[in-house]
């Protein structure tokens, strides 16, 4: 099927460690690759699969319909997200229309989605899997249809789809762990708040993290509890966890809002802060900094919303039968001090902005201006 046929080989390498670097550099092995595809200007695109997909068999003329299918709708990173496609698509000329399904968390409800947009005869696909199993059947049907399928931001088997465009999630797990151990002096109480169950972006944060706490023996994970990356879920959760465990020293979270939900859940308490794994979104940034007065201190992964452009960009390529790498690893800067998190937050503009995007400013201050 799609795999079996590959051109070219890419490699892209890092030149400076996520510990220090504060930009996207880039070095290609290949100055004729580098003019095929365009990886080396796309902002927060960091490296790239040595394999190359032959998306010749994909090849139509346009204008293209392209269909957008999200896990859920209702955090603030994936409004962003889908602002980010939907910003890109008018500024290719080739995309009439954009399609946009949300699977509300369900694995049916995107496997229809996925039918319904083969039913329409859509062009390609941009898709965030809800599930890293359950999509195979219909996915392959959709490139047996003559649609490129590319996955963003939850992983997936990259026999599933054409390309995934996404972020080491396990990464995050392992850095943002590592900082904490450090943080305690490797001895201390660690809770865990957690995402959506059985989410591939859940499970791999957490296997990241759970790695390097079990490689320091005189850290416990006291408790790991799911709050579905939302604030007021995690502060139930942190609530509950306040009352049944008296000694707690430090919180790991698997990012989106769960990190302000626990914020607050110790000011409820009348609790002296404690250091807290985050994520970059304009409203944690803010309590860390507000509350860092305190000695609060934290660690922030800066997850960029641009995966969905970054998708559609490779989608047209597909559809021009260009070769395109099989998978993009698209990180933005850690945020590792308290300096850095005051370049990054804005207190012009709402908590649900996540810093990490390719929007203009116009374009943010219309979507989260107070």
């Amino acid at each position: 099927m799609l795999k079996e046929n590959r051109v070219g080989k890419l490699f892209v390498a890092v030149l400076i460690s996520i510990v220090i670097f504060s930009a996207p550099v880039f070095a290609m092995t290949s100055a004729e690759i580098s003019s095929q595809v365009e990886v080396k200007g796309w902002q927060y695109v960091i490296d790239a699969s040595e394999e190359m997909v032959d998306t010749s068999q994909f090849k139509k003329d346009g204008p293209y319909t392209i269909g957008y299918v999200t896990i859920f709708m209702s955090n603030s990173w994936s409004t962003q997200m889908k602002e980010e496609i939907m910003v890109e698509a008018e500024k290719q000329e080739m995309v009439e229309s954009i399609v946009h399904l949300d699977a509300q968390l369900e694995v049916a409800k995107q496997i229809s989605a996925v039918e319904d947009l083969v039913a329409k005869g859509v062009d390609a696909i941009v898709i965030d899997p809800v599930s890293p199993r359950a999509m195979q059947g219909v996915l392959t049907m959709a490139q047996d249809n003559g649609i490129p399928v590319i996955a963003i931001s939850s992983q997936i088997p990259l026999e599933q789809v054409t390309a995934w465009v996404g972020r080491d999630d396990k990464e995050y797990g392992r850095v943002t762990a590592q900082w904490l151990v450090e943080e305690l002096g490797f001895k201390g109480n660690v809770v865990a708040l957690s995402g959506i169950a059985g989410n591939p972006v859940t499970e791999q944060r957490w296997a990241g993290a759970e790695e390097v706490f079990k490689e320091n023996e005189d850290i416990e994970v006291v408790t790991r509890e799911f709050a579905d990356w939302g604030f007021a879920q995690a502060k139930s959760a942190m609530a509950n966890i306040l009352s049944a465990y008296p000694q707690i020293d430090a919180v790991w979270s698997g990012g989106g809002a769960m990190t302000q939900g626990a914020m607050e859940a110790y000011t409820d308490a009348g609790r002296e802060m404690i250091p807290m794994v985050g994520e970059a979104n304009n409203g944690f940034l803010l309590d860390w900094i507000e509350a860092s007065e305190q000695g609060f201190s934290s660690i922030a992964f800066n997850n960029p919303t641009s995966h969905s452009a970054i998708g559609l960009k490779l989608a047209l390529k597909a559809l021009n039968g260009e070769p395109i790498p099989e998978q993009l690893n698209v990180t933005a800067p850690y945020i590792f001090t308290l300096q850095d998190a005051e370049k990054y937050a804005d207190e012009n503009l709402e908590d649900g902005y996540w810093v990490g995007t390719t929007l203009s400013r116009e374009k943010i201050e219309e979507l989260w201006s107070k």
